[in-house]
């Protein structure tokens, strides 16, 4: 299996209009995080995902921890579906 495929997708609701989002890779949970809502950006399950899912894409942890943390950050602020 990729090494950046998660195992099962992560959805979420997230932009403007809270669109349900399908996250199934590394790269997808980066870029989930980019789109984050602004102030919800201060917390500390945010700020973990961040540096774990930048470590995976280096290569340096596993796309497991990067949807662990991803599921977490989530899960925090209410938008994991």
């Amino acid at each position: 299996m990729d090494r950046m495929l998660f195992d099962s997708p992560v959805s979420i609701r997230i932009g403007p209009e809270s669109t349900q989002r399908e996250v199934t890779t590394v790269k997808g949970a980066y870029e989930a995080l980019v789109d984050w809502p602004h102030a919800k950006r201060s917390g500390p399950l945010y700020r973990e995902a961040v540096e774990t899912v930048s470590a995976a894409l280096a290569g340096t942890r596993s796309h497991k921890a990067a949807r662990q943390a991803l599921v977490a950050a989530a899960d925090e602020i209410g938008i994991l579906v």
